[in-house]
């Protein structure tokens, strides 16, 4: 019996590689802080319908906001880390991944009554030096391959299967997001932007396909559920369109996903 693993990426809208060419990192901290409210409101939602998940949380957002992560804690919830400064991992030395996860996992444990076991890295951009790095770190699992060739940002593993956990030669399972196979190619259908994009009915189906052969992980942001967050309208189109496109159905389609489906945090299954 295939199992339903729901996870949220606890960043806010500013932190979006897509929003990187309007808003740069000198300028967060004089952004309009959304997550706690976002946050509060799924953590409302996993309630209504008794569901427990796993909260990858940026150490930026826990600095400045350890009260929320200490509620996601009193609710029942797993806490992993996001790493700190949401930078793409690809683009950084073993030093500067050991440096970044280091401080999460630093800022977490402090905040936390519970061991922080699991990580993802921003934008799914895992590299076999990170894992690396997150074996000496004492992670237990890793949750960032998305084995699709398509997109500009993930990352990859020389480790390659379809499995759902795998485990890697540095000893850390990874918990990796499905794909849908369909017109000879392997269809992004982990959540994000998928999930918005793709009518709620037909995305249902392809959990249920996934599901009949391995276990199904499902991921969004806070910000997704935000459609009154700022815009800019000087976004590359393909920008624009990825990040605020039907952010007003989420909320919605969240919901009946939660009703469809019995979810429970990654670190369960592991």
């Amino acid at each position: 019996m295939s199992e339903f693993l729901l996870s949220v990426d606890v960043e806010d809208w500013f932190h979006a590689h897509n929003l990187g060419p309007a808003v740069s990192r000198d300028e967060w901290d004089e952004c309009e802080f959304r997550v706690e409210r976002n946050t509060r409101r799924i953590l409302d939602l996993f309630d209504e319908h008794d569901t427990k998940a796993t909260f990858f949380v940026l150490g930026w957002v826990a600095e400045r906001l350890p009260e929320l992560v200490r509620e996601i804690d009193r609710r029942g919830h797993e806490i992993a880390s996001h790493g700190y400064n949401h930078r793409l991992l690809s683009e950084m030395s073993a030093d500067e991944i050991r440096a970044d996860v280091g401080r999460s996992l630093e800022i977490l444990e402090d905040l936390t009554d519970q061991p922080i076991r699991g990580y993802r890295a921003p934008s799914f951009s895992i590299t076999d030096t990170a894992v690396d790095v997150l074996a000496d770190l004492d992670f237990e699992y890793d949750s960032s391959s998305f084995p699709v060739s398509n997109h500009d940002r993930y990352g990859s593993l020389s480790s390659k299967s379809d499995d759902a956990f795998v485990e890697l030669e540095a000893g850390v399972v990874e918990a990796q997001l499905p794909r849908l196979e369909a017109f000879g190619t392997g269809l992004p259908w982990a959540g994000g932007g998928y999930f918005r994009f793709i009518p709620y009915p037909v995305y249902r189906r392809g959990v249920k396909r996934i599901a009949s052969s391995r276990d199904f992980i499902f991921y969004f942001h806070p910000w997704e559920l935000d459609p009154d967050q700022p815009k800019f309208a000087e976004l590359p189109l393909t920008n624009r369109v990825r990040h605020y496109t039907n952010l007003e159905e989420t909320t919605d389609r969240l919901a009946r996903l939660l009703s469809d489906f019995d979810w429970q945090p990654i670190g369960g299954a592991i």
